[in-house]
């Protein structure tokens, strides 16, 4: 019996995804919610668990391609003893894209499908840190520099592109009619355009401008394609990751959105600090995990924003849209960059229940089991630099949010204290926020109420003590 692996529906806004990488390759066997792939989504990346177990008979999509909810990915024989029987019956032409390259082009006869026309270009909101990582890789721009239409004898396949190839080809300026596609049914693959470039053939002509430039026109001849330096003896050259390109467009975005403004104040959280230590056994015992200072300081943010919702504002086009709740996102740290899960409806949960969320999407996102919708929706963030060392941080905000709060490392300060000089907990908190959205009194009063909640509130009730 053969189950098919399909491209899973991962939110409700989610319509497809692109195939970062197989965990499993074909021939090889795999149990029912093992890890079969790696997958990124406009929100996320993340793995996704096999449906069935087996072996892998079949893998239909190779990594690097973006294709939309419900295409076929793979194929699982459940009987792993005659899988490769079966996958070797079946043909090579959807096996792999290697053996899919060996396959005879199709004959002249066969009716060419129209090449598949470019998405229209989006009027949502700019993208989030963690739904970012997917808009570089789907390539949601329209294309400008190259043709869009493969080698036109490739088969029915060859004239589906991933949103990669089309950016690389932009890039470089080649024309696709002119690359012969490997992949599976003639697909051209991101390697045939590298071999293409690689193979000396000269990159398209870039298209003469609509308008009459400014400054003189370039010569015509063909660009060279772009050399990528050698690394020097002490120099090593590594290729950004899927989620550091997606992180370096969003905060370019940022920058460019918004008019970013900050200020600071300085918390004694002495109260908070004896508190804590009070608690941190108790708490570790019974709920399994440590008590960290963030729990105080988003309970104590939640707050503020209720009191002053324009910090807690979206600008849209020109009407602000004011929230009275609050999707609190909080900046984690991965092994290779960082995504802002959302908690939502933060709000309406008192100290100990915040720890708990916050504990369950930082433990679930450095496992890459984040699903799309919990990296969507956030309404203002926190980002927390202090355990790297940091004492002072200004973040850039997280569109389309209007502010962020950087809560850097608590320390022992000398003080005066009614005249004499007293040793406390202190730590910074600066907010990044939107000038168009926020004037710096209101980003004071909001830093303000933040400072002394966290000065005066009395947490020992929510801990149990």
């Amino acid at each position: 019996m053969s189950t098919s692996v399909k491209m899973p529906q991962l939110g409700e806004t989610v319509i497809e995804g692109t195939i970062l990488k197989w965990l499993k390759k074909e021939g090889e066997s795999i149990d029912v919610d093992e890890p079969l792939f790696e997958i990124s989504t406009d929100k996320v990346d993340t793995e996704v668990p096999s449906p069935a177990g087996g072996t892998v008979s079949k893998i239909l999509v190779p990594e690097g391609e973006t294709v939309s909810v419900g295409t076929e990915l793979a194929q699982i024989d459940e009987g792993s003893a005659n899988g490769e029987a079966r996958s070797a019956v079946e043909g090579v032409a959807g096996a792999s894209p290697d053996a899919a390259a060996a396959a005879p082009p199709a004959p002249a006869s066969e009716p060419t499908p129209e090449p598949q026309p470019a998405a229209a270009p989006s009027v949502a909101s700019p993208p989030t840190p963690s739904n970012v990582a997917a808009a570089s890789a789907t390539g949601a721009s329209s294309s400008v520099g190259a043709p869009s239409r493969p080698a036109p004898s490739g088969g029915p396949r060859s004239q589906i592109l991933s949103p990669v190839v089309r950016k690389l080809a932009e890039e470089n300026r080649v024309d696709l009619s002119q690359v012969q596609g490997t992949g599976a049914g003639g697909r051209i693959t991101r390697n045939d355009v590298l071999n293409y470039l690689d193979g000396g053939a000269a990159p398209a002509p870039a298209p003469a401008p609509s308008v009459t430039p400014l400054a003189p026109q370039a010569p015509t001849q063909a660009a060279p394609a772009p050399q990528i330096a050698a690394a020097g003896e002490r120099e090593e050259i590594v290729p950004m990751s899927h989620i550091r390109k997606a992180i370096a467009t969003h905060m370019v975005a940022s920058l460019q959105t918004s008019a970013r403004a900050w200020n600071m104040v300085e918390v004694d959280l002495e109260h908070v600090a004896k508190l804590r230590e009070r608690a941190k056994e108790p708490f570790k015992q019974r709920e399994g995990f440590n008590l960290t200072y963030m729990p105080f300081v988003s309970r104590a943010v939640c707050e503020a924003l209720l009191t002053y919702p324009m910090v807690n504002a979206e600008l849209r086009g020109e009407e602000i849209v004011v929230r009275r709740y609050v999707n609190l996102g909080i900046a984690v740290s991965i092994d290779d960059g960082l995504i802002v899960p959302v908690i939502k409806d933060a709000d309406s949960m008192n100290l100990v229940g915040l720890a708990r969320a916050i504990n369950d999407v930082a433990v679930r996102a450095r496992a890459k089991q984040l699903k799309p919708d919990e990296v969507h929706g956030g309404t203002f963030s926190i980002t927390n630099p202090g355990p790297f060392g940091s004492i002072l941080s200004v973040p850039i905000i997280n569109q389309p949010q209007s502010a962020i709060l950087a809560f850097d490392a608590v320390e022992k300060r000398p003080v005066v204290i009614d005249d004499a000089i007293a040793i406390r907990h202190r730590v910074y908190l600066s907010l990044s926020w939107d000038h168009r959205v926020i004037d710096g009194a209101l980003a004071s009063q909001f830093l303000g109420r933040v400072k002394q909640n966290l000065e005066t509130w009395d947490f020992a009730e929510d801990l149990g003590l």
